[in-house]
């Protein structure tokens, strides 16, 4: 496991600040449903943050913030490589982002190559990179 990866986990839930109980229940609940735990980001910026066996992670945001209406397209997920090269989906209703956060790609390529890419759709970042 690397230095990066041990530093994010002690990061999850544990800082000041980081109060997923006053996260509406809706969002709170189809987060930790989920696999998410809420993480500082530092600056003031927050996201729902789970590990992924293949060394990347996913975080869902809204607007740098853990919570939002679910309803509202304000989400963003994101898949983060460890060792750097993200892919990034907005504008999302929370449901979408957390199905996004289950299909995004790996930003690390089988070539070793980094992906940082921002997406307008879903189905954009799987054609592009599926």
């Amino acid at each position: 496991m690397s230095e990066l990866a041990d530093d994010l986990d002690q990061w999850t839930g544990t800082r000041p600040g980081v109060r997923a109980d006053r996260v509406r229940p809706a969002v709170r609940q189809a987060m930790t449903a989920a696999g998410f735990a809420p993480m500082d980001l530092g600056d003031g910026s927050h996201a729902w943050y789970r590990r992924s066996d293949d060394g990347t992670h996913a975080m869902i945001s809204h607007n740098n913030a853990l919570d939002g209406d679910p309803a509202v397209k304000d989400w963003i997920v994101g898949q983060y490589g460890e060792r750097g090269g993200f892919v990034e989906v907005g504008g999302l209703p929370l449901a979408r982002a957390l199905q996004g956060a289950d299909v995004l790609p790996s930003p690390v390529r089988p070539d070793g190559s980094l992906v940082e890419a921002l997406y307008p759709s879903l189905q954009q970042a799987l054609d592009d990179l599926g």
